[in-house]
Order: C-alpha cells, then structure tokens, then sequence
C-alpha cells in the first residue's frame, strides 16, 4: 500500500480522529496522573518524591529513544500495524507497573511502558495526517491534540481519586480498558499506509547510539548534588559524547532514525526549536508544581488534581479553538501567542505561588502549551512530502520529548541541590524552576521570531 493523502468520507475522517486521539489520549492520561500519584507512591516505597522522578525520566527516555524508530519502521512496515502493537503493548505493560512491589520495579516496569507510549504516539500522529487531504492537517493535528488533551483534564481526576479512595496502582490499571478501546477503534477506522520509498537496512547503530547517550547524560546530571564531580562530570561528557557521534552517523546515513537533514528547511527548523522551547517550559511546569502543592504545601493527591484541572480545561479548550485561531491568525503568530501566555504563567508562579494565583497561572498556561504543542507540530509537518510523513513526525517529537525529559532533569537536580544539606525544602528549588521554564520560553519565542518567515508558504522539502 502507498502513502496517499486522499481524504476519506466525513464519517471515516471524524472515526480516524478519534480513534487515534484515543491512542494519544492514553499516553497523556498516563503522564498527568502519574504526576499526581507520585508523592503516595513515593510514601509507599519509603522514598522522597523528588527521588521518584525517575518514574517520569526513564519512561520518557525509552519513550524518545522509540519516538526516533516508530516513524521508520511504520514508513517501512505499515503504520496502522505498529499503532495497534503500541497500544497493545502500552496495556499490558501498564497492568506490570501496578502490579510491582518496589521502586525499582516500577522504575523498569515504566522503562517498558514507555516502549509502547513511544510508538503509539507518533504513528496515531502520522495515520491522521496521512488520511486527510495536507490542507487540513494544520486544523486535524489542533483536533487530534484536542481530543487526546481531554486526558489532561481527565489525567489529574485519575490520579487524584484513585489514588485517594483505592491505591496508586489504579492510576496504572485504568490505561489497560482504555488501551482495548483505542485498540478496536484504529482497527476499525484507521488505513494501513507505508511510505513505498522506504527501503534498506534499520539504521541499527542510531538505535544503539540514542538511548545510552541519553541515558548517560540523563543521569550524569541527576547525580550532580549527589556524585564526586569526576564522577557526574564524566558521565554527563560520556553522554554528550555519544550523542554528539550519533548526530555525525545520522547524517551520513540515507534512512536514518532521526533525520537531521530535516534542519535545512528554515520553516521546520524553527517550529522545531519553538515547539521544543515550548514542551519544555510544560514539561517544568507540571513537574515543579505537582511537588510544590503536596511536598511544600502538603495537599491530598485528590485535591491536587483538582487544582490541575485549570489547567486542563483550558488545555483542551485552546485545542478545539486553535484551527480556528490559526485560520484568522496563521501558525506562526499563534506559537508567538502561545509563548507569551506560558511566559506570563511563569512569572505568575514565580512571584505568587498562593491560591487563587497558582490556579489563574495554570489555567493561561495551558491555552500556550496545547498551542505550543499543536501548533508548532503543524507548522513544521505541513512542509513535508507525505510519503515522508512518519519520519518527519518521529524526528520532530523525539527532539520535543526528549528535552522535555532533560528539562525535568535538570529541575529536579535543581529543587534537590538548593534543598539543603538534608534535602527538606523543595520550595527554594521549586521557585528557581519556574525561572528556568520563563527563560525556556523567552528563548522559544526569539527562536520563531527570527527563525520561522512572517508569511510562511510552505513547500516539501525535496529529497
């Protein structure tokens, strides 16, 4: 089968979306909850919240390392399957989280499930745009967020009550329904595509190369407060290291993980470095504030999740209206908009972190991070042939994840190493990471400023 952009019937069209908003809508529920959840899993295992992070860092780590492998392989091998072995593989694994008895084991039971997270979510990206016409993927990418960011209003909820009223492994064991829904639903609407051009051998050593060298610099900077500094520093340089011959062997290879030759389109380059910026200063947000309202100011987990739904709401309202905001406005303003509100946001927590501030905060926040995340995603897939759809999706998301993930590294080596010589006080650490999401914003907005053209006609790059 060929990649084609034919656009199927009304009812088809609208099936897809929701089919695949569903896929995406688990990963997102997943992610929100278990952030709520985190402080009683952290009581339960008889550790600190801030140690458990690493909850969120290795599954994001195997998350990013297969967002690179899920556009190829989907290219090559038929998208529609591996959205289906995703999810299926994102059920089962999640049914082993809950079900494990210490921290480690829920560390590598997440390193799983990021597995499956990390394939679902791109290729669910990529079945969509590759099933409407390209002149509608900027408004049914906004519409796919929409739907899968109902998550984030349902994400916190989760959290909250189950772990309240039954125990922090529910938050795990409601993915595996969900999962069988999601799964029924793209077998049912979704079309098998394959980019007929993909062809070679699997770029194996980018495989190799991506996933210690994030790992290694992962942790080289999570054990700065901790480690001699021979011993972190060396790590980190390792990692550096290994990433840096990554990029060199991606670029010489035809059909690599992540391709870097992407970069010479202006357009794509931009978005990418905005939208990064941008998933970053949410990735921080949402870190710092969930230890702030139960480790600093010592709320329920059900009542922090209550507190998100500012948040949400706004998230899933500003998904629905963006194709109508970006029709009147176009991409590149809206990102601009986007990163004004998430910079206000910042700066709101940074000098008021009492109610209703922090609620007023993180309801104009979420409008600028489902913005920054849509839209940016838009801007850059609109410039790509479509039968280049999957691997330009991959590449894109696995940079946006992956510094997501390094910026909640570095905030929590932050919060721990300004917490004491005890590590008791998150708070003075928690105000300092409100000022990095201000700076990874600011720096997000000059990047599409200078970088994306006013009026950006965009052609697919040629290959």
């Amino acid at each position: 089968m060929t990649a084609t952009n034919a656009a199927p019937s009304k009812s088809g069209a609208i099936g897809l979306l929701v089919a695949a908003g569903i896929a995406q809508m688990i990963v997102v529920i997943d992610y929100m909850a278990v952030a709520v959840a985190m402080p009683d899993m952290a009581r339960d295992f008889g550790v600190k919240p801030v140690d458990l992070q690493w909850v969120i860092t290795g599954y994001i780590l195997s998350f990013s390392a297969v967002l690179g492998i899920a556009g190829p392989l989907g290219d090559r091998f038929g998208r529609k399957r591996l959205l289906l072995t995703g999810i299926a593989l994102f059920g089962a694994t999640s049914i082993w989280v809950g079900l494990s008895d210490s921290a480690t084991m829920v560390i590598i039971a997440r390193i799983a499930l990021g597995l499956g997270g990390g394939l679902l979510f791109p290729l669910a990206t990529a079945v969509v745009s590759n099933g409407v016409a390209k002149a509608d993927v900027p408004k049914t990418l906004s519409l796919l967020t929409g739907i899968a960011t109902i998550g984030m209003a349902i994400g916190p909820v989760v959290g909250g009550v189950f772990t309240e009223e039954l125990s922090w492994r529910w938050v795990f064991f409601i993915n595996a329904p969900i999962a069988v829904i999601a799964f029924l639903s793209v077998l049912f609407f979704a079309r098998e595509s394959r980019d007929p051009e993909s062809s070679g051998r699997i770029d194996v050593v980018g495989i190799i190369l991506l996933l210690p060298g994030l790992a290694l610099l992962a942790v080289g900077i999570d054990r700065i407060p901790h480690w001699p500094l021979a011993w972190w520093l060396g790590m980190t340089a390792a990692g550096v290291a290994i990433l840096f011959v990554f990029v060199m062997v991606e670029l010489r290879l035809k059909s690599p993980i992540v391709d870097l030759r992407l970069l010479s389109n202006r357009t794509f380059a931009g978005y990418l470095g905005g939208g990064t910026l941008s998933n970053s200063c949410w990735c921080v947000m949402i870190f710092a504030t969930t230890l702030f309202l139960q480790a600093v100011k010592k709320e329920d987990a059900m009542t922090a999740g209550l507190i998100f739904l500012f948040m949400s709401v706004s998230t899933a309202t500003a998904s629905f209206t963006g194709p109508w905001l970006q029709k009147r406005m176009g991409t590149r303003n809206l990102v601009l908009v986007a990163l004004v509100f998430q910079a206000v946001a910042a700066i709101m927590f940074w000098f008021d972190d009492e109610q209703p501030w922090l609620a007023i905060g993180l309801f104009i926040a979420g409008f600028g991070c489902s913005w920054g995340w849509a839209m940016t995603q838009a801007g850059g897939i609109v410039t790509i042939p479509p039968n280049k759809v999957g691997l330009a999706t991959g590449s894109m998301l696995t940079v946006m994840i992956m510094m997501g993930n390094m910026a909640v590294v570095v905030s929590s080596t932050l919060i721990q190493a300004l917490g004491g010589a005890r590590e008791t006080n998150d708070q003075p650490g928690i105000t300092a990471t409100y000022i990095i999401a201000l700076g990874l914003v600011t720096v997000g907005f000059l990047v599409v400023v200078l970088v994306v053209p006013r009026e950006s006609r965009t052609r697919p790059i040629s290959r």
